[in-house]
């Protein structure tokens, strides 16, 4: 008789934020596919991440193939690492949605408008060293124009470090990062682009030849 009033299993935090999403992923396509001046779904589906964890930030777009992205990010706070591991790894199968866990790297990040400034990846210019000991890559980042708004162009330079990177690596494989101006017209013996250090991460740290 008492087996007829079993409890329900709780509902996990991961499967609430999931079902939430599932409920209104109609209105999130509805957002990406307009003209972007209602923010209302996104705001909707940010506090929600942020209620399973106030370290993570969803950012959402559309693959040229025509699916839908969900990034779940900690941008760049290392503290925000497991969560997004474990929500990511709680994900549904959500039909014509990709969901990905940090930033991923991209080739082609060679420009972008911050604020109403374009800025390319070619005025940023890296020195690098490996600490094998931590295996992690202490950098120098030479910006040209920093002085203008240094506030500004460091956010930038963490913008293409992430995306040119991907997340995972800026937050987890870089150690020392330090930032200095680079005057219009000069250049830095020896440096490298945020793509050959990629590549450089690769092959020290990864291992990959």
């Amino acid at each position: 008789m008492f087996g007829l009033f079993k409890k329900k299993k709780p509902i996990s935090r991961e499967e609430t934020f999931w079902d939430y999403f599932v409920e209104n992923k109609k209105s999130l396509e509805d957002f990406i596919d307009s003209d972007l001046t209602d923010y209302r779904p996104y705001k909707a589906l940010t506090q929600k991440m942020q209620v399973y964890s106030d370290y993570l930030f969803p950012e959402i777009t559309k693959y040229p193939n025509g699916k839908y992205v969900l990034v779940i990010t900690p941008d760049g706070n290392q503290k925000g690492i497991p969560a997004t591991e474990k929500l990511f790894s709680s994900k549904y199968d959500i039909e014509n949605w990709v969901i990905e866990k940090f930033r991923q790297p991209k080739d082609n990040f060679t420009e972008f408008e911050y604020q109403g400034l374009k800025y390319p990846s070619s005025d940023i210019e890296i020195l690098s060293q490996y600490d094998d000991v931590n295996e992690k890559m202490n950098i120098q980042v030479f910006i040209r124009n920093m002085n203008s708004d240094e506030a500004k162009y460091k956010t930038m330079a963490w913008i293409f470090l992430d995306n040119t990177l991907g997340e995972f690596n800026t937050i987890s494989k870089l150690g020392t990062v330090d930032f200095f101006h680079l005057d219009k017209g000069k250049a830095v013996d020896n440096s490298i682009s945020i793509t050959e250090l990629r590549h450089q991460i690769d092959r020290e740290i990864y291992n990959v030849k």
